[in-house]
């Protein structure tokens, strides 16, 4: 035998589970806070009486956070996930502040 056969990442080292964190961490804290930031935004944007654009914007806030939660998987590493996961914070943060309060 040539050695031991590698199947696949160590499970018990520190860097896994700093993978599996920081992906967690951005798969439910990060997509909690893009989502209400898109009901934020999109509620302000949208050109509809207040509250008909608030219940809009809640409905589809609900299909964008499962969306951020399998794409902070999906990213090629940790580091990314997060980063994807504050940029985007920040672009619907900003467009949120740029639209101003609600009409």
């Amino acid at each position: 035998m040539h050695g031991a056969v590698q199947r696949g990442p160590d499970r018990r080292s520190w860097r896994y589970r700093a993978n599996v964190a920081a992906r967690t961490l951005a798969g439910t804290i990060g997509a909690y806070v893009v989502a209400a930031l898109f009901g934020a935004a999109l509620a302000r944007i949208l050109p509809m009486e207040r509250l008909e654009a608030t219940v809009v914007a809640t409905l589809l806030a609900f299909l964008v956070a499962p969306a951020v939660t399998v794409w902070a998987y999906l990213a090629r590493g940790p580091w990314r996930a997060v980063a994807g996961v504050i940029g985007l914070a920040a672009f619907l943060a900003g467009l949120a502040w740029y639209a101003g309060p609600p009409a």
